[in-house]
């Protein structure tokens, strides 16, 4: 029995079946609890520009790792104040994104803001098609 159930709903199941407009709810929402963080990728001459949405945490709730090529985020809130329980169990576990960056992002020149929910992360290109510290040699 779960912990919303009527006393009398295993009766009613019993006699009746499952009414398949719970059912319908009841999977609804379970696709909805799955969060889709947005993530722009945006790219000029010069930069490389990540963005993403993340609703309910702030610059202090989150942490920016760079391991190798690999880009790491980890969104866990620190504090309570002025949240309901209920959000805040669910922030308070957090999650971390993880994705590959393109070679030809300078991982030693990155900087990144967090204003409003939206973490923007900017890389700087490697100049001349220099990635991962290589040399350009020009053959004669």
């Amino acid at each position: 029995m779960d912990f919303f159930d009527d006393p009398f709903d295993s009766i009613i199941r019993e006699f009746f079946g499952e009414p398949s407009f719970r059912k319908a709810r009841k999977e609804d929402f379970i696709i909805g609890e799955e969060e889709d963080r947005t993530i722009d990728f945006i790219e000029d001459d010069n930069k490389i520009y990540l963005i993403f949405e993340l609703p309910g945490f702030e610059e202090k709730d989150i942490s920016v790792a760079i391991k190798g090529r690999k880009l790491e985020i980890v969104a866990k809130k620190v504090d309570k104040e002025g949240i309901p329980n209920y959000l805040h169990q669910k922030l308070k576990r957090g999650f971390v994104i993880q994705k590959t960056l393109p070679a030809r992002a300078n991982t030693k020149k990155m900087s990144y803001t967090v204003n409003n929910g939206v973490l923007e992360i900017t890389f700087e290109k490697h100049k001349g098609g220099n990635y991962n510290g290589a040399k350009k040699i020009k053959i004669n």
